[in-house]
C-alpha cells in the first residue's frame, strides 16, 4: 500500500487526546533526521483521560510498505491527509478501538 513514511517525529494522539510516542527499533534509516517506523517499534500512549475509567495504553499500526524495509522490516506509513487531523493507519488498544490522529507529519517521502 503507498503511502507517506511515517517516522518517530510525528505527532499523533489517540482519539482522547493522549499522546502517541514511538520507540523506534532501528535508527539508521530516517526521513527528515529522524528514525523511520516499522513495525517492530513500539507506540505508547501517554496522557489520555480515557473512557469510563479505561485509557488507552499502546497503539497497534497496520498500513505497511509491502516493498521498502528498514533492517528488513516492512516501514509503517500512512495515506496522504488533507488538512487537519486525521485517522492514522492503526488502532489504540483501549475503550472499544480507537484509530490514531496523525496530527503532524513529514509530507515529502512516499514507499510504496
Amino acid at each position: 500500500m503507498p503511502g507517506l513514511v511515517l517516522h518517530a517525529g510525528a505527532v499523533l494522539t489517540c482519539a482522547h487526546g493522549g499522546q502517541v510516542k514511538f520507540i523506534p527499533a532501528q535508527v539508521r534509516a530516517q526521513v527528515s533526521g529522524t528514525p523511520i517506523c516499522t513495525m517492530a517499534d513500539q507506540a505508547t500512549v501517554t496522557g489520555c483521560p480515557g473512557v469510563s475509567g479505561v485509557v488507552c495504553t499502546v497503539v497497534r499500526w497496520t498500513n505497511a510498505s509491502a516493498r521498502v524495509t528498514a533492517n528488513g522490516v516492512p516501514i509503517l506509513v500512512q495515506a496522504p491527509p488533507p488538512p487537519g487531523p486525521v485517522p492514522g493507519g492503526g488502532t489504540v488498544a483501549g475503550p472499544p478501538p480507537q484509530v490514531p490522529l496523525v496530527v503532524a507529519m513529514q509530507l515529502l517521502v512516499v514507499a510504496t
